[in-house]
């Protein structure tokens, strides 16, 4: 019963266990120094990958490749990330997160391989910032097909059937042909 015990207590010391990792963004070299469990590491067999969300490191979502020995072995860039409409409304929480990136972490529930963010946020501040995004999502769907393309002009083809009429008219449209 006793080396039970003793096995039990090892495997909770060792999810407690953290080692301090320094990341580096590939893309802008931004760097912080994070926490990773050891219990991940012990149960990995060569390298570990890392992956890193927007706004964790910098605003680039990256993976790590960490040794046994809690060594960076290289990064690599995300060149396509699916966002979860869930994300949207978890940056939000953040953004009413006041204080430092130290608040972040201690938001942060890390439990073996499981990372969950969890803030705690004041409730009126909440309801302005839910109000904010109801009333920009409203604001988008009022765009004008003027408006959208007095915007994206330039990578709008001019034979687009869609913008024919903004096309024809378009003075910045003329001023490029006469140049060339």
């Amino acid at each position: 019963m006793a080396i039970l015990e003793q096995n039990l207590t090892t495997q909770i010391g060792e999810l407690n266990e953290y080692s301090d990792v320094k990341i580096e963004c590939p893309i802008c070299k931004a760097r912080k120094v994070m926490k990773f469990p050891k219990s991940v590491i012990s149960k990995s067999r060569h390298l570990t990958t890392i992956s890193l969300p927007k706004g964790l490191v910098c605003d680039h979502h990256f993976q790590a490749f960490l040794d046994k020995n809690f060594a960076i072995r290289g990064y690599q860039k995300v060149d396509f990330e699916f966002e979860n409409k869930k994300d949207q409304k978890q940056q939000a929480d953040i953004q009413l997160l006041s204080g430092s990136e130290d608040e972040l972490f201690d938001h942060l529930i890390l439990e073996g391989n499981y990372v969950k963010f969890r803030p705690t946020v004041n409730k009126k501040k909440k309801n302005e910032l839910e109000q904010k995004l109801q009333e920009s999502k409203k604001l988008e769907s009022k765009r004008s097909l003027k408006d959208v393309y007095n915007e994206f002009w330039e990578f709008i083809d001019d034979n687009n059937s869609e913008f024919k009429e903004f096309i024809s008219k378009d003075k910045r449209r003329l001023k490029l042909k006469l140049r060339s």
